[in-house]
């Protein structure tokens, strides 16, 4: 389910409508029936291989808190899901499967180590499982945070209907004025890295920066937003990681549901840092390797994992040596490097292959030029009235940022609602005119972590 698409722009306010005036008795099987549309429209195949997960974990989880052959039932729950996540992602993956699979396998655990209880009802599960807002690309939430939601009682609330509208704005500002803006230039670079000289390098891969930024955290925005319309609080998966001073601190911020999800299901399972420094630094290591994996079965992908989890590793020995917990960089600086040694990592994320991201990187230094600055920005497209929309895409997408997302703080005045509902139809208006844009050039607008 693209929320990118006529369906579901179309589609989502019938839906909130309906859910608002439906019985509240009637609200769980209708979210379900409508989480299953959204999904299986586009592959009777995938739905059915997510039922499939949904039912062995339902279970598998009903079976280990009654304390039948607990283990056995969970070491087949998580064989079936990481069977069918490898056998599949790797060939021809069903979109969503990566995060659908993690959120069903928390549960299990969770259930056998006794954090919760397991859900009885089917049609609760069912839709824990699949809640369409995060199925595709999450975030991988936990049953202690989603489920009771699911089955609460919630009453309509202005405050929700305002911030969560705000928040699936702000997504489709992000995706499609700023991620798909950018993608633009990015292809360019990466598809002729040495026509792009050691200037369009960097600016392509300052521009993939940003772009999978805004189209990642875009996609978490608009499914928190739309799950706030209806009562639901996602958590946060994205917490402003472009203002991190460390490399730790990076990963604190970025995508925070799938490395919460490696702590408590694999680091800490490892032992975490409870053996040794050294058994500490094979643990971190193993974690972004898995996390390298989990996006795809690429060498890129895993050098990618690698790279962080050496820059970890390197991080805690700085730590380490330094036992007075002082910083080494001041904030500033240590932002600069951090922003420098995350940048050298997206190369590896974005390029097509390990050549790629090689050319990509050796450009500052063996042509640092190109064929010079004026015919790299002509090459890049970046001249005339592009330089002014490409300052404008930036300062909007700061500005953006800044802004709470409690909106509705804001708005108690006539005055801030009068303000607040002049800058939503100046958000529509430049969305729409981009939407329309990026259709007519036939430019493709799927998220990027469909592919995941």
């Amino acid at each position: 389910m693209n929320f990118i698409s006529l369906t579901f722009v179309f589609l989502f306010p019938v839906v909130v409508l309906l859910y608002w005036k439906i019985p509240w008795k009637h609200r769980e099987l209708f979210l379900l029936a409508v989480s299953y549309f959204f999904y299986i429209r586009e592959s009777s195949w995938a739905g059915g291989l997510l039922l499939l997960t949904t039912a062995v974990t339902y279970l598998a989880g009903i079976a280990i808190e009654k304390g039948r052959h607990r283990r056995t039932w969970l070491i087949f729950a998580v064989a079936v899901c990481l069977g069918l996540l490898t056998g599949l992602k790797y060939s021809v993956p069903p979109v969503g499967i990566s995060f659908y699979t993690f959120q069903t396998m928390a549960y299990v655990i969770d259930v056998y180590r006794g954090e919760i209880s397991a859900e009885k009802n089917p049609a609760s599960y069912a839709l824990f499982v699949s809640f369409f807002p995060q199925l595709v690309a999450g975030p991988i939430e936990r049953a202690g945070n989603l489920l009771g939601q699911l089955k609460e009682k919630h009453t309509r609330s202005r405050v929700d209907l305002l911030n969560g509208f705000w928040l699936m704005l702000r997504g489709f500002y992000k995706k499609v004025v700023v991620a798909d803006y950018l993608a633009v230039y990015v292809d360019r670079v990466y598809a002729a890295p040495q026509d792009a000289g050691g200037i369009g390098a960097v600016l392509g891969t300052v521009f993939f920066a940003v772009q999978i930024y805004c189209d990642f955290s875009g996609y978490t925005d608009i499914a928190r937003g739309a799950a706030r319309m209806m009562g639901i609080r996602l958590m946060k998966n994205f917490r402003h990681p472009y203002r991190a001073v460390s490399i730790q601190d990076f990963w604190k911020r970025w995508h925070i549901s799938l490395t919460r999800w490696f702590t408590d299901y694999v680091y800490i399972p490892l032992g975490g840092k409870r053996r040794g420094f050294a058994k500490r630094c094979r643990n971190v290591l193993i974690v972004f390797l898995l996390s390298g994996f989990w996006h795809g079965a690429s060498w890129n992908f895993v050098v990618w994992g690698l790279i962080h989890g050496i820059y970890m590793v390197v991080a805690m020995c700085f730590s380490r040596i330094r036992k007075d917990k002082k910083r080494i960089l001041h904030p500033a600086a240590g932002w600069v490097m951090t922003m420098l040694l995350v940048n050298i990592a997206w190369v590896f994320f974005r390029a097509p292959s390990l050549f790629g991201a090689w050319q990509i990187l050796l450009q500052p230094f063996v042509n640092p030029l190109g064929s010079g600055i004026s015919e790299t920005m002509s090459f890049l497209g970046i001249q005339g009235l592009a330089i002014l929309r490409l300052l404008a895409t930036g300062i909007t997408w700061v500005l953006l940022e800044r802004i709470p997302e409690e909106i509705d703080k804001y708005c108690q005045t006539r005055k801030g609602l009068c303000l607040a509902a002049a800058g939503f139809v100046v958000i529509v208006t430049v969305i729409e005119f981009s939407w329309l844009g990026m259709m007519a050039s036939g430019g493709e607008n799927a998220f990027i972590y469909f592919r995941f």
